[in-house]
């Protein structure tokens, strides 16, 4: 038990407390069990370990284990958790819990044989809720923890402070609200930065190293939670990347599944079992109206802007910049579907469309609930925005 305690301890020394997630608040910490799900760099393990320091401190009611750690190929977890919880322990904080295969089964029996004990566990966005969800009988809260927003990122650079505000107060308030950001700071260059290295905790890490270690995590998502979860050989996973990188150069406009087999010379079902692993793994977005063909995307993006700038050199394309940030923002917190016209519907409610201050917007100026998210876009006008203002949300 020594070692995971060491392990656990000297963790806790490099985590600071002064910035959280916007998931941390939504949270609710007194549930037994607790799933936190979520793709590679979000920072899924700082909120466990913000939780612990918060919570816990220097207690020893609280300890962490990485499953993915090498101990775990010589004891299995759920001896020590047991260990844990016969000294006093009772909250355990599991990380990387699918790359432990039996993680599920003795996840159970811990909450069967320590009734005091409340587990948190995190995991990749691979790892299908449903699935979790059905092996603990629906007894289990899931949370699902998103890139930073535009508003987070601005905290977390300690610019300007401000609550999250829902679609449906931003919406009604847009032309107060950005007016009162905007008395504040100067958007333009900071939401630049923003689009190129603000979606991810990690940058000030190593800011010349960013866009390298961004795509080293996606390699990772492919060659490491990839196999974790589903039975893929290394045939496969090339075949995974090299689709990856075909896609990524064909942004948004993608040629449509038979094409992409035919260039990969790959069967189209694998294709398309490829393309749902690149979604669940938040490195691509796809989105398909009812008027589109069968089998072909209408539109497709990156995870989001930085992994854009990260894959592709000189993005300077304001519609594809704009609608990259519209459908990450959004997805975190709403429903997103695409219009046969390419607009989007938002929560069945609003429509978008989304471009840049070029566009003719005159078609959707009387139009009750439609709006435009623009970029470049300095301030609200009627139904026109700055496409920035939907990055304040959560």
């Amino acid at each position: 038990m020594d070692i995971y305690r060491v392990n656990h301890q000297q963790l806790l020394k490099g985590i600071r407390c002064n910035f959280q997630r916007y998931l941390y608040k939504q949270i609710q910490w007194d549930d037994r069990l607790i799933g936190i799900f979520g793709s590679q760099g979000v920072g899924k393990t700082t909120l466990l370990l913000q939780r612990i320091k918060l919570a816990f401190d220097d207690s020893d009611k609280a300890l962490y284990l990485d499953l993915d750690s090498i101990l775990f190929q010589r004891e299995k977890m759920v001896n020590v958790a047991m260990q844990f919880y016969k000294e006093g322990g009772t909250h355990l904080f599991l990380d990387s819990v699918h790359r432990y295969s039996d993680w599920m089964s003795e996840t159970r029996k811990l909450l069967d044989r320590c009734p005091d004990l409340h587990i948190v566990f995190a995991t990749s966005s691979l790892l299908p809720v449903s699935k979790v969800m059905r092996g603990f009988k629906n007894q289990v809260s899931c949370h699902i923890l998103g890139t930073m927003s535009f508003r987070e990122y601005l905290s977390y650079e300690c610019v300007l402070d401000l609550p999250p505000i829902s679609l449906d107060d931003l919406l009604e308030n847009h032309a107060e609200v950005a007016r009162n950001v905007n008395d504040q700071i100067v958007v333009a260059p900071i939401f630049r930065n923003y689009l190129e290295h603000g979606e991810y905790p990690f940058y000030w890490d190593d800011p010349d190293a960013y866009p390298y270690r961004l795509q080293d995590r996606v390699r990772d998502t492919i060659e490491i939670d990839l196999p974790a979860i589903y039975p893929v050989g290394y045939q496969v996973l090339n075949e995974i990347k090299r689709l990856m990188m075909l896609v990524s150069g064909q942004i948004p406009n993608v040629s449509d599944i038979a094409d992409l087999a035919t260039q990969l010379k790959l069967e189209a079902t694998d294709v398309k079992r490829y393309l749902d692993y690149l979604k669940d793994a938040v490195c691509l977005r796809f989105y398909q109206s009812n008027k589109s063909a069968n089998h072909r995307y209408q539109k497709t993006y990156l995870g989001n802007t930085n992994l854009l700038m990260a894959f592709e050199e000189d993005v300077n394309d304001r519609v594809v910049l704009g609608e990259t940030f519209f459908v990450d923002q959004l997805s975190n917190f709403a429903t997103v579907e695409l219009l046969g016209n390419n607009d989007f519907l938002v929560n069945d409610k609003y429509t978008f469309m989304v471009g840049d201050p070029l566009m003719d917007y005159e078609r959707i100026k009387e139009v009750e609930n439609a709006y435009a998210a623009i970029y470049g876009q300095p301030k609200s006008q009627n139904n026109k925005l700055p496409i920035w203002l939907l990055g304040l949300c959560y």
